[in-house]
């Protein structure tokens, strides 16, 4: 497992009164309609003392998904915060993890990531489920049944993972600093490099947007490229950043969405920031108090409707985890 800093309290979001739903909260926990967590509450004396609990959640028309990482399932939310469905994705039927015998966690499965495979009209056909502890990508049905399983002997880390609008498969790995790229039906095309910031797939070719710091310019690079690595286009980003992270592209507005930290260092909080794609420039900005263990804490809908997660790993089973609205910058 990897070593993340403790979430931080999201205290200063800014909420829309233009939402599709208000949000929802979940308690911690096995079973059912509980997110499970590893922490110094649940187990003493870990050798390595960091708190884990969901790491990604994702938008699909009017449902959530939660991936519960910790606990191996996926479960599904109505627009009222209700579970819906939940299913596990541990395909050999195992447990999530199993406890030694020192009354430690051992993993079988880590959910880092997951990405929705879409139809034509945006409705849900498959899930991309990307495994940090084997290494490996499953997919499965909207309802849970397995489908495929894919692996490369190259993978080291994965931890971010999108599909295409044509349903190409994008794995960014963070042990060998690569993004991977596969068809629909699982065969390779082609891998490009990757420095951990993030990544967008956009447009009806599933072009590839990557941001490259050159270190002479002081400066970051938007690049997008085609499935096989062609460059299509690059605009030089008119801001400085430190490490920072692309989430979305959406080529209709023409901008892309960017979290980075101050320049002046981590204060509490990242700095959020709409780019246009033709210029470069900052169209908006604001700031954004987000949970840091979480790999993907912000998703949206058709680009208006954004929520990000909230919640402190450490404290469960105190508290819940929150998926809640926030108000983008104008």
């Amino acid at each position: 497992m990897k070593n993340y800093s403790i979430c931080l309290l999201a205290s200063l979001l800014l909420f829309s009164s233009t939402t599709l739903w208000a949000g929802l909260s979940v308690p911690y926990g096995e079973g059912s309609g509980k997110v499970d967590f590893i922490n110094n509450n649940k187990y003493k004396d870990l050798e390595e003392p960091v708190p884990f609990g969901p790491l990604s959640f994702r938008l699909v028309g009017d449902k959530t998904w939660v991936a519960d990482t910790v606990g191996g399932k996926l479960m599904q939310y109505d627009s009222e915060g209700k579970l819906v469905s939940e299913f596990s994705v541990i395909p050999d039927g195992e447990k999530a993890y199993t406890i030694d015998k020192d009354g430690f966690p051992n993993s079988n499965i880590f959910i880092e990531d997951f990405a929705p495979v879409l139809g034509e009209y945006g409705d849900l056909k498959a899930w991309w489920v990307a495994d940090s502890q084997e290494n490996r990508l499953l997919k499965f049905s909207a309802d849970g049944e397995i489908l495929a399983e894919l692996s490369d002997e190259e993978f080291g880390q994965l931890f971010r993972v999108e599909v295409g609008r044509s349903g190409h498969l994008f794995v960014a790995d963070k042990a060998t600093k690569r993004i991977y790229i596969y068809d629909e039906n699982g065969d390779y095309c082609s891998d490009q490099n990757w420095e951990w910031s993030g990544m967008a797939v956009a447009g009806k070719e599933d072009y590839l947007y990557r941001l490259i710091y050159f270190n002479e310019e002081n400066k970051n690079i938007l690049v997008a490229t085609d499935v096989d690595g062609n460059v299509i286009k690059s605009k030089t980003i008119d801001l400085e950043m430190n490490n920072p992270e692309l989430w979305w592209v959406d080529d209709v507005a023409g901008e892309a969405v960017i979290t980075y930290t101050p320049i002046s260092g981590f204060e509490g909080y990242f700095n959020i920031v709409r780019v246009g794609l033709e210029d470069g420039k900052v169209k908006a900005s604001g700031k954004l108090l987000a949970p840091l263990v979480m790999n993907r804490f912000i998703d949206h809908l058709d680009y208006t409707d954004v929520y990000i997660g909230k919640c402190n790993f450490g404290e469960a089973p105190n508290g819940n985890f929150e998926i809640v609205p926030f108000e983008m910058p104008k």
